[in-house]
């Protein structure tokens, strides 16, 4: 599923605008690519070293006690809380709406292939950990019949009712 062009164009304007409050430099917002590739890599400069985490064995056998670190207490939070739906690209949560973009159709796409899914995406589906529902609002407005579940109920008071 793809944007809107003037949906993106605003994410883009919003990205850029981010980028530009972080480095200091209004010449992203007129500059065009070079100047964005430069304002992005003066942010990175100032970002720790990011070490990706070792990769599980198996996808689908349980996970060690222990073995992972996700503090699922910081969804409880009300600062961060507020920010699942939030459109402001600076909030703690907004790099799970860009997500979006690229996930949410690569879910769809090998849904449909590995279960042999119709248009129409019959079925029910649960989204255990859902949040504040970002993913599993997206896949409802593909079609998918989605629940979502989570622990921290101050996420869960952000997702959007269904409809």
């Amino acid at each position: 599923q793809r944007f809107p062009a003037a949906r993106e164009h605003t994410m883009a304007t919003r990205f850029a605008k981010a980028v530009a409050a972080r480095v200091g430099s209004a010449a992203v917002l007129g500059g065009g690519v070079r100047a964005a590739r430069g304002a992005i890599t003066a942010v990175g400069k100032r970002l720790p070293e990011l070490v990706p985490p070792l990769e599980f064995p198996s996808r689908i056998e349980p996970i060690a006690a222990g073995s992972s670190s996700i503090d699922n207490d910081v969804y409880d939070d009300d600062t961060v809380g507020s920010s699942w739906h939030s459109d402001d690209p600076t909030d703690q949560l907004a790099t799970l709406q860009l997500l979006n973009t690229a996930r949410i159709p690569y879910f769809d796409r090998v849904w449909r292939q590995q279960l042999g899914l119709p248009p129409g995406r019959p079925g029910a589906y649960l989204e255990v950990g859902c949040g504040g529902g970002i993913a599993t609002v997206a896949l409802a407005s593909l079609g998918y019949q989605m629940t979502g579940i989570d622990p921290a109920a101050r996420a869960l008071d952000e997702a959007p009712a269904p409809p």
